[in-house]
């Protein structure tokens, strides 16, 4: 059986890299210096996927000429690792490669601290995931953390070239081609290979150009995926730029996220934004969104998208207000630190005939029975009569509306 091109076509020293320029350079990049200097230190490898993680740490193993071992988190069991590092030799150090060490659990991080505290091992780590969340801190604290950049097009480009040329494949590929299909693979370069490989065992008999790259590739990669950094910037992206009133940022962000496939999470999202960030400047707002989310799972794709895209436009567009949100926060804040006075007695249950015993509910004015259905008499307990949570943003005419209302019935001035 065949191996994929982009298994034959990975890199086995660090020059053959593409992109990562601003750690492998000449000058002061960090991968660089270490090869030159020979000198192993642990490492965790940060990005997005088809970056080069694993890739870059197979190639600076082996230009650091050190015996290594490569564990897959996701499918590879405890004992490979056990195994792999009782072998090791103890008068010198092993690199162990980590592949998605963000799905090792915590029992075979734990083993591996043990290795990294004697020096018998060098980690060397590749995750998708932020690992100030995924990695034991221990662990994290005994390695240098190397964020990837996603790969540029015209570094892809570049890439690309060079490797069609210096490995001899059998490919007939315009430039205006090749930097489509790099532009396309939106910084993924295996994406990338994938699709030259399909080319090559496909189409070798004639010269690609752009015409063929639009047909067989019919979308850009989608950058992202349901979970990991890129997915939950995304949907922080989204947010702030609704909250801000761009719409056409929103609309870049939603299209992005509706490209992922998962909607549940979108919608979810959609709902806490209809209600925390424009809130009683539109209380019309969450109620659509609502709707719009019902009626999108009845609808489903892709006719659902136009639901959900005018929903995103309304909320970008609409008057903006974070009043009642900032208010209910501050109080939640206030009982989590612990201030809860008890419940003045003229408040308390009174429903039972003998409560009147314990002083509860004597002298409690009820309200329908006054003008207006109010009437002036304190409700918080004594001890914090003075606090106020809400605080109108009084920007909006809905807000600015209901509290006209409120201080008309209840003759207040404030």
């Amino acid at each position: 059986m065949q191996k994929p091109l982009a298994m034959l076509l990975r890199p086995q020293t660090i020059s053959m890299i593409i992109g990562q320029s601003h750690i492998i350079n000449d000058k002061n990049g960090i991968i660089s210096r270490m090869v030159d200097k020979q000198f192993p230190t642990s490492l965790i490898f940060y990005g997005p996927p088809g970056v080069g993680k694993t890739t870059i740490g197979i190639a600076l193993a082996n230009d650091l000429n050190m015996k290594y071992t490569i564990f897959n988190a996701s499918i590879d069991k405890k004992e490979k690792l056990m195994k792999a590092i009782e072998k090791i030799n103890t008068d010198e150090q092993h690199i162990v490669i980590v592949d998605e060490i963000h799905r090792m659990n915590k029992d075979k991080q734990d083993f591996l601290l043990e290795f990294l505290e004697t020096g018998k091992v060098i980690l060397f780590a590749a995750t998708t995931e932020n690992p100030f969340f995924v990695i034991n801190p221990a662990i994290r604290s005994r390695c240098n953390l190397i964020k990837l950049e996603l790969i540029t097009p015209l570094e892809m480009f570049d890439g690309l070239k060079k490797v069609i040329k210096d490995f001899e494949i059998n490919l007939k590929i315009n430039d205006e081609a090749l930097k489509y299909l790099a532009e396309l693979a939106n910084g993924d370069l295996r994406t990338a290979i994938n699709w030259i490989e399909i080319f090559m065992n496909l189409y070798n008999d004639q010269e690609v150009g752009i015409e063929l790259v639009s047909q067989i590739v019919s979308e850009a990669k989608a950058k992202g995926s349901g979970y990991g950094d890129e997915f939950h910037d995304l949907k922080s992206a989204l947010q702030k730029s609704i909250r801000g009133s761009d719409v056409d940022a929103a609309l870049h962000y939603w299209s992005r996220l509706m490209v992922i496939g998962d909607y549940e999470t979108l919608m979810r999202r959609m709902l806490i934004m209809a209600y925390e960030d424009i809130g009683m400047a539109n209380p019309a707002i969450p109620t659509r969104v609502f709707t719009a989310i019902q009626s999108f799972r009845q609808v489903g794709m892709p006719e659902g998208r136009i639901i959900l895209g005018l929903a995103i436009v309304e909320m970008a567009l609409s008057e903006k207000s974070n009043s009642a949100f900032i208010a209910s926060e501050s109080a939640l804040e206030d009982v989590q630190k612990g201030i809860c006075p008890p419940v003045p007695d003229f408040l308390r249950d009174s429903h039972y005939k003998s409560s009147s015993k314990l002083g509860h509910g004597i002298g409690y004015k009820y309200p329908h029975n006054y003008p207006n259905n109010w009437v002036e008499q304190p409700y918080l307990p004594k001890e914090i009569k003075d606090v106020k949570y809400f605080t109108s943003k009084n920007n909006s005419k809905y807000e600015r509306k209901i509290l006209e209302t409120y201080y008309k019935f209840t003759s207040r001035k404030d």
